[in-house]
């Protein structure tokens, strides 16, 4: 059994069922930390919360913010998100264009959806995993040179206290 994942993850779908659908899929697929929202406005409302990945809906509903005006308040926000759109619009240049925007992927709904859904989950994980070791490799580094300075800097202060005696 696969160990439970606790990456926040926020489905920003207007369509419940298929919202549904995703979470319940997300759960089998043992991530704990799954939420909900109907609106963009919802969404960013609750941007507090520091989501890892926000999976988009492109269209939201008559009336409401799109996808893409979601997407920029999260990049003003939070760049560190990563936001995946999940769309029922096949169309190279909005995929493009959400890409360009600072999208992490576009997916297509579809039978494999949810799969490649999985794939890039594992891969964001992944990459942030990488991210993280990164910064403490460089926090060890710069820790190990100031050791060093100040061995040396001890070293100085002792041999010309010993040159003075």
């Amino acid at each position: 059994m696969t160990k439970p994942d606790y990456t926040l993850i926020f489905i920003v779908e207007d369509d419940a069922a298929y919202a549904t659908a995703l979470s319940h899929a997300l759960e089998k697929k043992n991530y704990m930390n799954v939420r909900v929202f109907s609106t963009g406005e919802e969404c960013l409302e609750h941007m507090g919360m520091k989501p890892d990945v926000i999976l988009l809906d492109y269209m939201l509903g008559d009336g409401k913010k799109d996808g893409m005006d979601v997407l920029k308040v999260i990049r003003k926000k939070n760049d560190d998100v990563q936001v995946v759109f999940l769309t029922a619009i096949d169309e190279l240049e909005i995929a493009t264009q959400t890409i360009k925007l600072g999208a992490y992927d576009y997916v297509v709904k579809s039978e494999g959806a949810i799969e490649r859904i999985r794939n890039i989950l594992r891969r964001i994980n992944f990459e942030n995993h990488i991210k993280k070791e990164n910064r403490l490799l460089r926090r060890s580094r710069r820790i190990i040179i100031y050791i060093f300075l100040f061995l040396l800097l001890g070293i100085a202060i002792l041999g010309s206290f010993y040159l003075w005696r």
